[in-house]
């Protein structure tokens, strides 16, 4: 996202118990307006109703009996780089795209394998690809990831959507040899990390190391035995010093990280940026293991967590969304070199309450 170019909105996919998901557009240009107040507590606010719902796979035909689902779906989602299509991938081998000016969703064709353990989902020009994240004995033979030209153009230039007519997934190259090791029935491939960067996709895998996939070579090499040192998904900001920023894979607070010399070296660490009181307070509440970061332009950043407080009287457990704004500044190091360094700047925070179905929530 260029410098000056600012999104003001969220978009929030919730899961819920059914399992359903269903999706929110979440205005947060208010939590920019000013900083925290030291010592006050965190707002807390509803959640805008659900702008539209991800539908279930579509029932067996008439007078066939449904087959039991071994697991419930996983749908794992991205934003897609015209900033308003959802893209999702399914454990079920399906894929979703809803629009969220319209709130049509679209079926896209069916994936050649499987994705149980979780997919990162990552659009890159007019691609998308699928990257499983676990790989275990069962997946001996199978890919490690899929690549399907979903994203074109219409005929304005100016919205995605998806050509069912003509696009199918197709497998991905190998990466090294080493990239993954299956002995016995133990899982030896688990993926960490991941960051997009021209046309490059990086990506780390726990205890095997970082490797690279060239989207136009379609050619993978290994970059090092060391990991990148965020979890999940990472934004690599140019306008930012071409720093890499990311939730840290120990601390999960927010890092910056220069991934243009190997090993990647963590140039800035905010650690006041994760959310403490979570784990002062574990007895009643918690987070989720996996955090959202959202790069929003010029600077502005959003941390959201799913957080778990038990209520102390009835022992329920409710959901809530905590949401972190902040905005990386350059400013003047004093030495008269000209150079710039990079503050970051808290502008505000707030929790909205999931419904009462819900269970885990990602931003986008």
């Amino acid at each position: 996202m260029a410098a000056g170019n600012q999104r003001k909105c969220l978009f929030v996919v919730i899961k819920d118990r059914k399992p359903d998901y269903f999706v929110c557009s979440m205005n947060i240009e208010h939590m920019f307006q000013s900083g925290p107040s030291r010592g006050a507590a965190v707002e807390i606010r509803s959640l805008p109703s659900p702008m539209g719902q991800i539908p279930k796979p579509l029932p067996s035909p008439m007078g066939q009996i449904p087959k039991p689902l071994a697991n419930p779906e996983r749908i794992d989602f991205a934003l897609a780089g015209d900033g308003a299509t959802l893209v999702g991938v399914s454990n079920l081998k399906r894929t979703v795209l809803y629009d969220t000016r319209s709130g049509a969703t679209l079926t896209g064709p069916e994936l050649q394998h499987d994705k149980t353990g979780g997919t990162f989902v990552i659009p890159l020009g007019r691609r998308l690809y699928a990257l499983k994240c676990r790989l275990n004995r069962s997946d001996q033979g199978k890919p490690s990831g899929e690549d399907c030209a979903l994203l074109i153009q219409d005929a304005g230039g100016t919205r995605l959507r998806l050509d069912c007519s003509s696009s199918s997934w197709r497998t991905l190259p190998e990466p090294p040899p080493d990239f993954r090791c299956l002995n016995g029935f133990q899982i030896k491939c688990q993926l960490a990390a991941y960051f997009t960067a021209d046309a490059r996709i990086w990506v780390s895998a726990e205890e095997r190391g970082t490797y690279s996939f060239h989207t136009v070579r379609r050619e993978w090499r290994k970059e090092g035995d060391w990991q990148l040192p965020f979890h999940h998904r990472a934004v690599f900001v140019p306008e930012l010093h071409n720093l890499c920023f990311g939730l840290c894979s120990k601390d999960r607070c927010l890092v910056a990280v220069d991934v243009q010399q190997p090993p990647p070296v963590v140039r800035y660490k905010w650690e006041d940026t994760f959310p403490s009181w979570a784990r002062e307070n574990g007895n009643v509440c918690g987070l989720m293991p996996e955090g959202s970061l959202v790069y929003l332009g010029d600077g502005r950043f959003c941390i959201a967590w799913t957080v778990l407080m038990i209520d102390r009287v009835d022992g329920r457990p409710h959901y809530f969304i905590h949401l972190m704004a902040v905005q990386i500044i350059k400013t003047s190091t004093g030495s008269g070199s000209g150079k710039k360094q990079l503050r970051m700047v808290k502008r505000g925070v707030c929790c909205y309450e999931m419904p009462s179905h819900g269970l885990m929530a990602h931003v986008f």
